[in-house]
């Protein structure tokens, strides 16, 4: 086993309650310490997207203009190519040992890869507060007596416990709610079906009413998608390091997909029916309000995973400018610090959530899909998973501190979506070009990958930047 440097170094084990609680934070899990089925892939994720926050989205297609036949394939495939990048990132954890942003590092430098943690927090505490108004919301449908803001309060506090308990605790529960949701979209969908609303008013024919529409909504789906590659990997490297890479890959493709698009198909198939309420108050008024506190709940594992990982991008960026050692106090306040972050931005926004949380994807869409293009090109063209862990955590390791051969690509990607971009604030000139259509984030997939490319072909020198083929490595 590669040994950690001295910038982390491991908790020591303990007993009781305070065991139960993960002590590992950004530091690499020793193959000792390894286990778990790549079936736990998929029940964990299934059970991450087949929740309330999904079915919202699936709406929100609806809200921008499009008929349920065009709402469903926007979200099929920008699902799909979501999950077509983010599936590969999974199987770097068991490769490496290390979480996703920390592989950062790989491309970026020690110091480079800084601006990727700070936006990984930012991604977190933003998914995570816009996820703490839609269970509030969902409750305060059922009782409106407990004002949004209590009720924020009130869901956050299951959510922090799991956290705490960590890794463990986090996938002993989702396989428990994966069996709860599903049955209660079954369910759900059993009483749409004979509710008397028929298909044909809710679907709304075939026309596509607008190309830069659709085109909006795959990027709103991809990017949801997308932003789970940030931190794929955190909860995939306690697998043993010889597990299966298409197993891996296909169990956290296919809960995530399934998971998604079943309860986004739903949102979808809600709002249609009634597009001038709210769609979760619909979904109780024709399911009946017993399935609004499970909705609420079905957000429980995702609150807890964005905490989570939002502590590992923050002990990330602590570990850029001091000595981290890996313990149970400072994972408790990272996620302390997380939660109270994003329940501050829930109380304070809660009431333009909608407006709001379409803007923050599409900024997540500008910067992290040169991000994850950069990273996976890294990780299977050119080193071809051969990594020295050991440099993720020295800026004297073989990666330095900067490497600009993916900065400079990443920074050029960046520039090149600017004209493509269609923001509230700012419209680029290619949109109007376009008839409207947003496709900065293809543009910046192309760019990314491309330069970063040609940027290694340029300077050379990537076998020195490699390690040997680590013993047991992830089979094909």
């Amino acid at each position: 086993m590669t040994e950690v440097s001295d910038q982390v170094s491991g908790g020591a084990p303990a007993d009781g309650i305070a065991g139960e609680i993960e002590s590992h934070s950004i530091d690499v899990i020793p193959d000792d310490e390894r286990g778990g089925k790549v079936s736990g892939q998929f029940t964990l994720w299934f059970a991450t997207n087949a929740n309330v926050f999904n079915f919202v989205l699936g709406g929100f297609a609806i809200f921008f203009g499009l008929n349920v036949f065009w709402a469903l394939v926007a979200m099929f495939l920008g699902t799909f190519l979501g999950l077509a990048f983010t599936s590969l990132h999974a199987v770097q954890g068991p490769r490496l040992g290390v979480p996703q942003m920390i592989q950062s590092r790989g491309q970026f430098g020690f110091y480079g890869a800084i601006f990727v943690f700070l936006a990984s927090i930012v991604l977190d505490v933003g998914y995570l507060a816009a996820q703490q108004v839609v269970q509030a919301q969902s409750l305060n449908d059922l009782t409106s007596s407990v004002s949004i803001p209590v009720w924020i309060i009130i869901v956050t506090i299951p959510a922090v416990l799991l956290a705490v308990f960590g890794y463990g605790w986090i996938h002993r529960i989702q396989p428990a709610l994966t069996v709860l949701f599903g049955a209660a979209l079954l369910v759900a969908v059993i009483l749409t079906a004979i509710s008397g609303d028929s298909l044909a008013k809710g679907m709304g024919g075939t026309h596509l009413s607008s190309f830069p529409i659709f085109i909006a909504a795959v990027g709103l789906f991809f990017m949801n998608m997308l932003s789970w590659a940030v931190y794929v990997s955190d909860y995939s490297r306690y697998l043993p390091r010889n597990v299966s890479a298409p197993r891996t890959y296909w169990a956290v493709f296919g809960g995530n997909a399934l998971g998604a698009c079943l309860y986004g198909g739903l949102g979808i198939y809600i709002t249609a029916l009634s597009p001038d309420s709210d769609s979760v108050v619909s979904l109780g008024t024709i399911a009946g309000k017993w399935i609004l506190p499970i909705m609420a709940l079905s957000l429980l594992g995702s609150d807890a995973m964005n905490a989570y990982t939002g502590m590992l991008s923050l002990e990330s960026v602590r570990s850029t400018f001091q000595k981290v050692v890996a313990s149970r106090t400072a994972r408790v306040t990272g996620l302390l610090v997380m939660f109270v972050a994003a329940t501050i931005l829930a109380e304070t926004g809660y009431k333009t959530f909608l407006t709001s949380f379409e803007n923050f994807i599409n900024v997540l869409l500008f910067f992290f899909v040169p991000w994850s293009v950069i990273n996976l090109v890294d990780f299977y063209l050119v080193k071809k998973g051969r990594y020295d862990v050991t440099s993720f955590f020295t800026p004297k390791g073989i990666y330095g501190g900067w490497r600009w051969t993916a900065l400079i690509p990443y920074v050029i990607a960046l520039g090149a979506q600017v004209p493509f971009i269609d923001q509230t604030l700012y419209v680029g000139p290619m949109v109007k070009v376009l008839g409207g259509a947003d496709i900065s984030w293809l543009v910046g997939f192309i760019v990314a990958g491309a330069g970063y490319l040609i940027a290694t072909r340029i300077t050379g020198g990537q076998a020195r930047l490699t390690a040997p083929e680590p013993q047991g490595a992830v089979s094909s």
